[in-house]
């Protein structure tokens, strides 16, 4: 009886896990972040309106639990995605701005910030989304620093 408590316990505990999201490694010098998705569509090929999207990336702009990365002048800032990432397609952004014209399906790409003369104080945002042309599967969010 002990041992059929036992199992409907933990049957308990496991349907009441999530699945994780995919992570995102964002690195610079000697600091890396690592983070799961702060938005992902779990059940469906893209977020759809009203999901988490926009309440991240505007609760993301105060800067409250986001990762902060400290860049220095031409250092090379590296952002490493998991496969099932890649296998999305995913693209950079920083501000409003696409770092790359398509996205991309490795799970590596690195920059040099262009001018960290003119990152506000309050550092930039780094966004990491995953998905193709206007699906949007995931988003990361990640703030630049002046170090």
């Amino acid at each position: 009886m002990a041992l059929a408590a036992t199992a409907a316990a933990a049957g308990l505990l496991l349907t009441g896990c999530e699945k994780p999201a995919p992570g995102v490694s964002v690195f610079s010098g000697t600091t890396t972040e690592w983070r799961e998705a702060v938005c992902w569509a779990f059940e469906s090929s893209s977020l759809e309106p009203g999901d988490c999207a926009q309440d991240v990336i505007t609760e993301a702009s105060t800067g409250d639990g986001v990762a902060r990365i400290p860049v220095l002048p031409g250092e090379t800032i590296g952002i490493s995605v998991d496969p099932k990432v890649a296998e999305q397609g995913w693209t950079p952004v920083i501000g409003q701005q696409r770092l790359t014209s398509t996205p991309l399906e490795t799970t590596y790409f690195r920059f040099t910030y262009p001018d960290l003369q003119e990152l506000p104080a309050d550092g930039v945002l780094l966004q990491v989304v995953a998905g193709r042309g206007e699906s949007t599967k995931g988003i990361w969010v990640f703030r630049l620093d002046r170090a």
